[in-house]
């Protein structure tokens, strides 16, 4: 600044050292810059930016030279060296809007230039207040090399804003460290003007200060120049910044505050200057803040949707590049114009050798045709008007991996030939094999016997439906043979269901060796076989392979070192117009029901007459109503002695049924029809009811007490009132609940594990004892033996028969008594009918036994009587062995 001159003398003592000393530091930051602009190695704008600085720095120093402190001439006027002086820091402002990261977006522009704009107008806001009210010696001529200072330190801060800007933005460590020491400068310079500006108030000239500033300036520009061409090469990035961070600055809002502040000071001082000026600025101010507000606001939303859009573009890359599905797009014809990188990873091919292919050439030769019936529908599969999504088409086929394995692939098309991006057909392929092969699994294990692997009842009843359509179109009858192996309840009493299992395997081998392969073998369940067999021409043929299967059946079966005989009964039915797949097994049935009857290993054809013996277990079931109605039934006692001593113990009670048509019914008859049909639910009450009152009244005759046992079927542990009938009884008889055991088949505890908890658990707590029946027959698990709070096991008379035989005979009944001194629980042996049984059983440590060793089942005066004479004198204890106190007696 050099408006205002110094005294005479003053100027012959500064003229030389203003004149010679900044002349080097000049030339050498004209060169460095000019160097600058010439090397290659900057971009086309840098280079022009060093051009545009090389003059602004000529321009610094030549405002400093000894002639501006001359008087001026009058021509020039007081406007001259304004120009002269702010054209330096305007031309600077120019050559930093050349630089690469100078904004070059519209909205860049328009928030750098309402930046400046808002510095602006608070820096003169400033300005025009201090000259305004200051009080300078020479009047209105003194106030201007004031607002020309002013009007420098304005257009300093603009440039430190436009340079941090810069250096904001800047990706580059070199051209970062350049604008620093580029704001250096800048900021050297504001300070210089401001000092200026607080002397020439206080009527200093600052002729001093000015040219050591500028020089000073001029010297940090230098060295920018110098460190910007010494580390052009090296190309090292900064740490990347928010893209909202790179654009802001806090310096526009800063300047928003000294005019409000100067507008509060005006309006507090007394005989201020008008305020017009002071709101006129305030208001302008505020319109540009709120200006760069609305515009940063804007970039922000921007910023934010685009940012949005490409992570949604890179999640969507993303997912397509690791799916575990296959995209394709084909064209009409099945070519395909793309394919997913996952397709390699899948089905082993590189997506560039299959591009451009039929799409046909993957898949296996017999889905080819349904593959180009689907791309057929899914290109005439137009948009639904309104709808939110295309309709989609799917389909199953086999794809052929790049190893030669067929894969089976899920397939989902979508039509978007009318989408512009896409312009195809787009098949979303997921490989399902494993789905396939379980789904597979699934529905064989749904329709084929775990053991045998034959089909079951229900595919059987399928297949007996098509071919009866087939039959019925052809006139030829259909023909199922109905088979139950005779014996083989025997097998799994006396071998185990083990054995009994490996005969039914080679049953069903046999079988299927003496039918044809169209012939359909069907495992119906338990010992129960169905074959199906069609086109039959003669009623001969049929019973000719009936022949050939009981012949088959009738070798023997070599089983555990044994050869194991059984038979097999055959009913055969042949279709009738009408029939249905059920009415024909039905048919069957009941035609091997009456081979059973006839004897075993017998085939019987049916006929309409033999429905009347499928009626007879409805007149079964009638009868069974009456005599439970009328209490036709009786009970018999089957003695349990201590095997050491013989004394009788207790009694197992067991229904029978003196029936006045058929005479007494066995119980292997009626009680699985009773069973069936609910009523053994009444029937068990009753003979829960009679053997209650009858054990009392022996305890009373006698003066001991004695255990009675009752059989406890499925259906009464089912039913909600059984631990009620118990109860009832008790309370009814009298008699104490320690001297009742409720025997259940071991069979009866894995059907609905939690409901048979309960029952027991709430039986248990009435007082009565818990017994298994025919234990080690079962397949389940003896963990129930911890759940269930069971007190007695009863050993299977199967286990019993062998125990005397040597070799493997005891091992069964061995290891049911262990199990039983293991977990404390009483052991009762089943069916022992010699002594070496009686002895073998002792010596492995069971405790009590049943059998026609010890007496055939009695009436209650017979074992009343025997109760007299070998009853023993206390009541054996059960439940944990050597948990009891002593024996009780009556």
């Amino acid at each position: 600044m050099t408006l205002l001159q110094p005294p005479g003398e003053a100027v012959a003592a500064t003229v030389w050292w203003q004149l010679l000393l900044p002349l080097p530091i000049v030339a050498a930051s004209l060169v460095l810059a000019w160097r600058a602009s010439r090397d290659l190695a900057f971009d086309r704008r840098t280079r022009r930016f060093w051009r545009l600085l090389m003059v602004a720095i000529a321009l610094l120093h030549a405002e400093q030279l000894p002639t501006r402190l001359v008087p001026q001439v009058p021509s020039v006027g007081p406007w001259g060296p304004l120009l002269v002086s702010l054209a330096g820091p305007l031309l600077l402002l120019a050559a930093l809007l050349q630089l690469p990261t100078a904004p070059r977006t519209r909205v860049d522009r328009a928030k750098l230039w309402l930046d400046i704009g808002t510095v602006t107008v608070g820096g003169m806001l400033v300005a025009w207040y201090d000259v305004s009210t200051a009080t300078l010696p020479g009047g209105t001529l003194s106030r201007l090399p004031l607002a020309v200072l002013y009007a420098e330190a304005v257009l300093d801060i603009v440039l430190v804003l436009v340079a941090s800007l810069h250096w904001r933005r800047t990706l580059l460590q070199h051209r970062a460290t350049m604008l620093v020491l580029i704001g250096v400068a800048l900021l050297v310079h504001f300070l210089g003007h401001t000092a200026a500006i607080v002397l020439l108030r206080r009527g200093v000239p600052p002729l001093n200060i000015m040219p050591v500033v500028s020089l000073l300036t001029i010297a940090v520009m230098a060295s920018a120049g110098w460190h910007s061409r010494a580390t052009v090469l090296q190309r090292e990035a900064r740490q990347p910044r928010d893209p909202a961070l790179r654009s802001s600055s806090v310096i526009p809002y800063v300047a928003v505050i000294p005019g409000f502040a100067l507008l509060l000071l005006g309006a507090m001082e007394q005989n201020a200057q008008p305020l017009l000026g002071l709101v006129v600025g305030a208001v302008i101010l505020t319109g540009l803040a709120f200006a760069r507000q609305f515009v940063a606001t804007r970039e922000a939303v921007s910023l934010h949707t685009e940012a949005a859009g490409r992570q949604n573009e890179a999640r969507l890359h993303a997912l397509v590049q690791h799916s575990s599905d296959v995209i394709m797009i084909v064209d009409p014809d099945g070519t395909l114009r793309y394919v997913s990188p996952s397709m390699t990873t899948v089905f082993g091919h590189a997506p560039a050798h299959v591009i451009g292919s039929p799409v046909t050439t993957l898949l296996h030769p017999e889905d080819v045709p349904a593959a180009r019936r689907f791309l057929e529908e899914l290109t005439h599969t137009a948009p639904r008007p309104g709808a939110a999504s295309p309709d989609v088409l799917k389909a199953e086929w086999r794809l052929a991996h790049a190893n030669g394995a067929w894969m089976t692939v899920d397939t989902v098309g979508t039509n978007l030939l009318h989408e512009p991006v896409v312009g195809g057909l787009v098949l979303n392929t997921r490989d399902v094999t494993e789905q396939s092969v379980i789904k597979q699994q699934y529905m064989h294990q749904a329709f084929h016997d775990p053991l045998t692997d034959l089909p079951n009842r229900s595919l059987l009843l399928y297949q007996i439906g098509h071919a009866l359509a087939r039959g019925s179109r052809h006139g030829v009858p259909v023909t199922v043979l109905f088979l139950d192996l005779d014996n083989f309840k025997t097998v799994n009493d006396s071998l185990g269901h083990a054995a009994g299992d490996r005969l039914l395997v080679e049953a069903a081998r046999r079988l299927a060796s003496c039918v044809r392969g169209s012939d359909l073998i069907a495992r119906l369940g338990g010992d129960e076989f169905a074959v199906l067999v069609e086109d039959a021409e003669s009623v001969d043929d049929v019973l000719l392979a009936a022949t050939r299967i009981g012949a088959a059946l009738a070798r023997p079966f070599p089983l555990s070192g044994k050869e194991v005989f059984v038979s097999a009964s055959i009913g055969i039915a042949r279709s009738s117009p009408g029939e249905s797949a059920d009415d024909l097994v039905q048919n069957a049935d009941v035609a091997m029901y009456v081979a059973k009857t006839r004897g075993k290993g017998q085939q019987v054809l049916f006929e309409t007459e033999m429905r009347r013996a499928a009626l007879e277990r409805l007149v079964v079931e009638a009868d069974l109503r009456r005599a439970i109605e009328h209490e036709e039934f009786f009970l018999q006692y089957q003695p349990i002695v201590e095997l050491s001593t013989g004394d009788v113990v207790g009694a197992e009670a067991l229904v029978r049924w003196p029936c006045r048509e058929r005479g007494t019914v066995p119980p292997g008859f009626f009680i699985p029809i009773a069973e069936a049909t609910g009523l053994i639910v009444p029937i068990g009450r009753w003979v829960l009811r009679r053997a209650c009152r009858e054990a009392q009244r022996w305890t009373s005759e006698r003066g001991h007490a004695v255990r009675i046992t009752v059989n406890l079927s499925g259906r009464q542990l089912q039913d909600a009132g059984v631990v009620e009938d118990v109860q009832a009884a008790l309370t009814e008889s009298g008699l104490d609940p320690s001297q009742l055991v409720l025997e259940i088949t071991e069979s009866m505890l894995m059907q609905d594990t939690s409901l048979s908890t309960s029952r027991l658990t709430a039986l248990k707590a009435l007082g009565v004892s818990l017994a298994i029946d025919d234990f080690g027959t079962g397949y389940s698990s003896l963990s129930y033996l911890q759940r269930y709070p069971i007190d007695i096991l009863k050993i299977d008379k199967a286990f019993v028969d062998v125990v005397d035989k040597g070799e493997d005979g005891p091992v069964l009944a061995q290891a049911i008594v262990a199990l039983g001194e293991t977990l404390r629980l009483h052991t009762v042996a089943e069916g022992i009918e010699t002594e070496a049984q009686r002895g073998h059983l002792l010596g492995l440590g069971c405790e009590f036994g049943q059998g026609y060793l010890f007496a055939p089942p009695l009436d209650a005066d017979a074992f009343g009587q025997l109760l007299r004479v070998r009853g023993a004198r206390t009541l054996f204890p059960v439940g944990p062995l050597g948990d009891l106190s002593a024996p009780q007696a009556a």
